[in-house]
């Protein structure tokens, strides 16, 4: 590219060069100012290049290489456009496939046909009660993805626990505490301003979750599962 741009601009100031050498010519006034033999002369010749024809030249030269240089950035942004263009019918295509009607409420096992199996269907998971297409996180949710274990269900614990193993029949039985009711607001908040509500999880009790109804000492016994602080024999 830089090989062909200097040619390019190497070639026009050859052009320039010659026209105005041309225009110069038949401008020059040719003048003798010394003749010693009658034979022989010696001549002095002006030239005088018009002001303007010299503005002009160096104005093209200038406009020519400006295009010459300004050539692989068009090419670029054309480039571009083009890629942005299919990027967007392709996404589309994509939320057209992943599309679910929306519903005011959904039973969890209603969930489970949208586990993120199918490529390009909807992935639909709960968390504190709400229903959501997290399609657009197909690379978390999807399958073998990070996140799997939570699609298709409610996934409200394993985002308050930040855990991504299957919870015993004795561990979903103690609440929530209140450090992991605030882990889990967090997660709430970051999931409903990224994906699409989609309904509301039927059976879901709203102070399994709620902060307002977490049990004092909860944070303590989160710290020390046996519910003794080690620092209270001293």
């Amino acid at each position: 590219m830089v090989s062909s741009f200097t040619t390019w601009s190497f070639m026009l100031v050859v052009i320039l060069i010659s026209t105005i050498e041309t225009r110069a010519f038949t401008n020059t006034n040719i003048k003798t100012i010394n003749t010693k033999h009658r034979h022989r002369s010696n001549t002095n010749i002006a030239l005088f290049v018009e002001p303007e024809i010299i503005a002009g030249a160096v104005v093209a030269a200038g406009g020519a290489i400006l295009w010459l240089s300004g050539a692989e950035v068009r090419e670029n942004k054309a480039k571009y456009a083009e890629w942005e263009a299919k990027e967007l019918k392709y996404q589309e295509e994509r939320r057209k496939l992943a599309y679910i009607e929306p519903r005011d409420v959904w039973k969890e096992e209603e969930l489970t046909p949208y586990d993120g199996s199918d490529d390009t269907g909807p992935i639909l998971l709960a968390v504190k009660g709400d229903v959501f297409n997290v399609w657009k996180g197909r690379n978390f949710y999807g399958k073998g993805a990070e996140y799997e274990i939570m699609s298709g269900r409610d996934a409200t614990r394993f985002l308050a626990k930040n855990k991504l193993d299957e919870e015993s029949d004795e561990e979903r039985s103690v609440e929530l505490n209140i450090g992991e009711r605030a882990n889990l607001e967090a997660w709430y908040w970051i999931i409903k301003n990224k994906y699409q509500y989609v309904g509301r999880l039927d059976a879901y009790d709203p102070k399994s979750t709620d902060l307002k109804n977490a049990k004092e000492g909860d944070a303590q016994q989160s710290q020390f599962p046996d519910g003794e602080n080690p620092w209270d024999k001293f």
